[in-house]
């Protein structure tokens, strides 16, 4: 009896999985049985590319931050040597010279436009925020906005500006050394699960995505893509487990994905490896995802029990180790180096920092030996 009722609450857990993780329409839900694992366990379905790269996300909205001439050494006491931005601001990109920390910029949203049709702007900001810095500060990546792919005022010029302005870059010869890209929220999934059927949502697939993956690809940039399990499970909760969406650690729960074949033993396996087979349902072939933002909030609103310090502190270290085992590599950017105080929304848009704005540590997190 007892193993019927563990067997039962088993099938449970998918079945409520499907429904709540998938945003697609209706589909057959197939079998599940108490899956083994196999040849793929371990590994993602493709190659996603790169080391095990671990960054860290350096947003500004906050009260009383340390100037970003303080900001280099508060990366090096946490052994990172990998930095994004949410913008493109000479006085953060010139804190980092001599440094030996990389660093990924951001031209902000409202430029988009503009940029699509003037070539002469790209090359204006270029000319102004990297070349006078590139020589002794490592800018790896540059993305044209931020999460704009679903927004149409945004995403109908986004191919052609990041063309300008990769054109600018190629001018100055440095588009073997910076990277030209854009970051997207994995909203622009309309099917995520299982993972094998991941779909991008059809307003956006073939008129927006496909050309920008096939620049991408033409180019040798990365996708970018931020991915939160915390904000899976909260809207699914309770059908995913806590341990699930935090690499737990005894591997008791396992699925086997009917299609493919690939066991996953956590929910950040599951969302990124929906987005490689979302690339593939388009036709085109495998290309380098960067995690550009993931973490895990240590605080929230009254009945957010699992943004806590301790799970924040669990997740971030679970997700470094199990970064490190992979055979296939896929470089992250954690979210992020502050608390901010000053965003708007929801309380838990606050609490995602690893450090207080004093630079003091929420919680010890093992990131030696150095990235």
């Amino acid at each position: 009896m007892m193993m019927m009722i563990m067997a039962m609450k088993q099938y449970t857990f998918w079945i409520l999985l499907i429904l709540c993780i998938s945003v697609a329409s209706c589909s057959t839900i197939p079998s599940f049985r108490d899956p083994q694992i196999g040849i793929n366990y371990g590994q993602y379905s493709s190659n996603l590319g790169g080391d095990t790269i671990i960054g860290i996300n350096y947003g500004r909205y906050g009260s009383n931050l340390p100037p970003p001439e303080s900001i280099p050494s508060l990366i090096n006491s946490l052994s990172i040597k990998h930095i994004k931005t949410f913008d493109i601001d000479p006085r953060t990109t010139k804190s980092f010279s001599n440094t030996g920390i990389t660093l990924s910029l951001c031209i902000p949203n409202n430029k988009i436009p503009s940029l699509s049709t003037n070539l002469t702007e790209a090359e204006s900001i270029i000319r102004n925020n990297i070349l006078p810095y590139h020589k002794t500060t490592l800018i790896t990546t540059i993305s044209v906005g931020n999460e704009v792919s679903l927004l149409p005022q945004f995403s109908t010029h986004l191919v052609s500006a990041m063309v300008n302005v990769h054109k600018s870059i190629k001018r100055y010869r440095l588009h073997k050394k910076i990277k030209v890209t854009t970051t997207h929220s994995l909203a622009i999934l309309s099917k995520r699960f299982p993972p094998s059927t991941a779909k991008f949502h059809k307003s956006i697939s073939e008129s927006v995505l496909k050309p920008l993956i096939r620049f991408l690809q033409r180019t040798n940039s990365p996708l970018m893509v931020n991915v939160y399990p915390y904000l899976a499970y909260k809207q699914s909760y309770p059908s995913i487990p806590l341990d699930f969406a935090l690499f737990n650690p005894n591997q008791r729960r396992r699925y086997k994905d009917p299609y493919s074949g690939i066991v996953y033993t956590n929910l950040f396996d599951v969302m990124l490896d929906s987005v490689d087979f979302a690339v593939k349902s388009l036709g085109l072939e495998k290309i380098p995802v960067v995690v550009s933002e993931i973490g895990w909030p240590s605080s929230g609103d009254f009945g957010e029990v699992a943004a806590n310090m301790e799970n924040a502190r669990v997740f971030n270290q679970r997700l470094i180790e199990h970064l490190r085992r992979r055979v296939k590599k896929v470089p992250v950017y954690i979210f992020a180096l502050f608390d901010e105080d000053q965003k708007t929304g929801a309380a838990v848009e606050k609490h995602w920092g690893l450090l207080y704005a004093n630079g003091s540590r929420k919680y010890d997190l093992n990131l030696s030996p150095p990235i």
